[in-house]
């Protein structure tokens, strides 16, 4: 019976193929499409936040029925320059996904993040259309910010195992083979659900700020000098999206405190922890500071970047709590 082709064993030249380790090129390109990918999530919040998002009128792909607008204001130019960006690093992050998928598409992460990182690319492309057409719905919005969180962790994912695949060819201890010493089985649903948590948390601030409902709830910490506003309305949104903000807090020094045992054998999650509960602390400042400084445009831009940073940090947290199989 001849063996099946998925069965078959690599042919030694082919063998030889999957040993090479990511080369420098490929490993450039992934580093500019995790950045462009920032730069996309970043330019899109902006567009919302300064009223842009309607800077090209109701018109995609077209920019008021132009392929290059009049640039007669701000708002023109700062759509026009999310559509551009938008469609540039997107076709730089497939790109990037492709040569990674075509070198070294055994690797079951490899295959995860590629669709991971141009599923979400295209949905939110779509939503992004979606808004245009539909003039901004809150709810639109945030699952365009959302699902391009998605989009920029596929591909920022997909660039360290590539990062840590090359260190593991080269027989340099790396993140990749820490991977083998298993964390215990609370540990890694611990992570993983905190992972849920944030994004649930992702999807309630997006919808706070494109509600604007964030000026409904005044003073830091009090909300309109009081402890507990209540649930209602717009007051009831913001208070709620601070109530997330101090959980993930709380549940990010409990899962420090957890790790503590495995600070040797896992440096790599521990540390990243430790960076995770520096940023969930600098998120709660900074939204603060959007809060006191009268939900400035500089405060909004900051609180989302880093958003995007932790989001992404604790994606790779994710990715390392799973068990790492060296003979896929």
């Amino acid at each position: 019976m001849p063996i099946s082709r998925r069965c078959r064993p690599l042919s030694p030249e082919r063998n030889e193929v999957e040993r090479r380790k990511p080369s420098k090129p490929l490993l450039w390109l992934g580093c500019i499409a995790t950045f462009g990918m920032f730069v996309v999530n970043f330019i899109g919040f902006l567009d919302t936040q300064t009223n842009s998002a309607e800077g090209c009128g109701p018109d995609w792909p077209l920019c008021n029925g132009q392929v290059l607008p009049t640039f007669n204001n701000s708002h023109v130019i700062i759509e026009f320059l999310h559509r551009f960006l938008v469609g540039f690093f997107a076709i730089v992050a497939v790109v990037f996904a492709i040569w990674a998928w075509r070198r070294f598409g055994r690797w079951l992460e490899v295959r995860i993040f590629v669709w991971i990182a141009i599923g979400f690319i295209v949905i939110q492309s779509i939503l992004g259309a979606l808004a245009v057409v539909f003039v901004n719905p809150p709810s639109v919005l945030a699952l365009h910010l959302g699902f391009g969180l998605l989009g920029q962790v596929g591909v920022a994912l997909l660039t360290v195992f590539l990062f840590q695949y090359r260190a593991y060819q080269k027989s340099v201890p790396n993140g990749l083979t820490l991977r083998n010493q298993q964390l215990s089985s609370g540990l890694r649903q611990f992570i993983r659900w905190t992972w849920v948590y944030v994004f649930a948390a992702v999807y309630v601030g997006s919808d706070v700020a494109f509600h604007g409902a964030a000026a409904a709830c005044k003073g830091w910490p009090l909300c309109n000098g009081l402890w507990f506003p209540g649930f209602s309305g717009n007051v009831g949104l913001a208070f709620f999206h601070r109530l997330i903000a101090i959980g993930l807090a709380v549940i990010v020094i409990v899962l420090l405190v957890q790790l503590r045992k495995t600070r040797h054998s896992r440096p790599d999650v521990f540390r990243a922890t430790v960076y995770l509960l520096a940023l969930v602390i600098l998120q709660i400042a900074s939204g603060a500071y959007v809060i006191l400084s009268n939900i400035s445009l500089n405060a909004d831009l900051l609180h989302v970047s880093l958003l995007m940073v932790l989001f992404t940090l604790l994606s790779y947290l994710v990715l390392q709590s799973f068990h790492f199989r060296s003979d896929r």
